[in-house]
């Protein structure tokens, strides 16, 4: 059971006396006070050390009880205040309510009722107070201050997204797999109005269209097998906030039209229901497909594409950002080394420096932990990373030149990462940073096989 702090304003001593023993012997710390005034000024000197709830008497001389949960709410919204009363009535229970009152006790009442009120208070604000601290958290742990970049080619990208974060406009970002679109998609939502809500992510090409309905939209009970409850999708969680739809490019002409609905007019409807519901949610997507040749092939409707192609940001390949490469891996070394002194080699930066890198920056981080990971000693040399980027021969991914369509880029590359590892598909999937469903559908558009 979570013990929490209390406090207890009566005029009656005897009320006073009879809720602290009972709390006391729960475990809690209680506090109490015999006026509203006495309440109001501890509250000001805690400094930010507020109690778990505060139980006030309705009627006491000087400042009665529903003043003193107006100016708690006034002054510390998130309070949690119970009303108590010997003199009911339902007009002082509705109004206690109305400025925010958690609940409204009748006296007398009894030691069970006093534990289940409580104990559900204190780990309400238990919850509370954890949800703040790992918002706080996440908010420190991505700083958009704190992106790692110098070159131009991605200053230019990340400034266009810090300026569009503060409007509500749906954003495109296009970009070869492992570039970091989803780095600049929570780039934008932390540096926009709606960073103290939540930003929720989905990978459009990972899931069926079934389940991926259910988790955007949500369903209720019984609306398919196995619904054995009523569900909330992504698009009621992320209210307020922003939902990230990755690989966009890869959904089913039925639930492009659903998506189409809730931009334009905001509304939705989960699998199964009968009545449509509301979110405010800001939309970000990303996709490596050639969304206008998608539209032009009938793949992808042209009235969406032109709602989340309000801003388009395309990001840069790490092989046309050079300058970025040696500060992305002493990143990268530092987060996974198991030693400080780790550090990596003039050579080994050398190397980094030259390979063309067609993984983009989740290859690169994936190369850096297994070279901390294989190196024992303080200094990472070329030993340990692997040999194409070593070899400087034919296992390099030639940057492709001339008029090609983002499309033939992905096939190039799709191609090239197969043949490195062999033709492994799970090795591939991972380094690409797709789903193994993806990789597979994409081995099958562009005709590539082992031979």
């Amino acid at each position: 059971m979570t013990k929490g702090k209390i406090l207890i304003c009566d005029d009656e001593v005897e009320i006073q006396q009879f809720l602290r023993r009972l709390l006391e012997a729960r475990g809690h710390n209680v506090e109490c006070f015999g006026a509203g005034a006495a309440l109001l000024k501890a509250l000001e000197e805690m400094e930010g050390a507020l109690p778990d709830l505060v139980l006030v008497d309705a009627k006491m001389p000087g400042i009665d009880g529903l003043e003193v949960l107006r100016r708690i709410k006034a002054g510390y919204g998130d309070l949690c205040v119970v009303l108590m009363s010997a003199f009911a009535t339902v007009r002082n229970a509705v109004e206690a309510m109305k400025l925010g009152a958690h609940d409204y006790l009748i006296k007398p009442f009894c030691a069970e009722d006093i534990y289940a009120l409580v104990d559900t208070v204190v780990e309400r604000s238990r919850l509370v107070a954890e949800n703040r601290s790992l918002k706080a958290e996440i908010r420190r742990r991505f700083d958009p201050e704190q992106v790692i970049f110098q070159s131009q080619a991605f200053r230019n990208v990340f400034t266009l997204a810090k300026r569009v974060a503060t409007s509500a406009a749906s954003v495109l970002i296009l970009g070869e797999s492992g570039t970091g679109k989803e780095l600049i998609a929570s780039t934008i939502h932390y540096s926009s109005p709606r960073r103290e809500e939540r930003i929720l992510t989905i990978n459009c090409a990972a899931i069926t269209d079934t389940l991926l309905e259910s988790q955007l939209f949500g369903h209720v009970k019984g609306s398919f097998t196995g619904a054995v409850a009523n569900h909330r999708g992504l698009v009621e969680e992320a209210n307020r906030g922003s939902l990230f739809l990755d690989e966009i490019g890869d959904l089913s002409p039925a639930l492009q039209a659903k998506i189409l609905r809730l931009l334009q007019e905001k509304e939705f409807m989960p699998v199964g229901a009968t009545k449509v519901r509301h979110a405010d949610v800001r939309f970000i997507a990303a996709t490596n497909k050639n969304l206008e040749k998608e539209v032009a092939r009938g793949s992808f409707r042209e009235d969406l594409f032109y709602r989340l192609n309000v801003v388009t940001l395309d990001l840069p390949p790490l092989r046309e950002r050079r300058e970025d490469i040696p500060l992305l891996a002493e990143h990268f070394v530092r987060k996974y080394a198991a030693r400080p002194e780790q550090r990596l080699g003039a050579e080994t930066l050398a190397l980094l420096r030259r390979y063309p890198w067609p993984g983009n920056v989740r290859e690169l981080e994936n190369t850096m932990e297994m070279a901390v990971i294989l190196c024992d000693g303080d200094e990472i040399s070329p030993a340990f990373l692997p040999s194409k980027i070593t070899s400087g021969g034919s296992e390099e991914f030639v940057p492709p030149q001339g008029d090609l369509s983002l499309e033939d880029v992905e096939r190039m590359y799709i191609e090239q990462v197969f043949r490195q590892t062999g033709f492994h598909k799970v090795k591939t999937s991972e380094i690409l940073g797709i789903a193994r469903k993806t990789l597979d559908r994409k081995l099958a558009q562009y005709e590539i096989d082992k031979g």
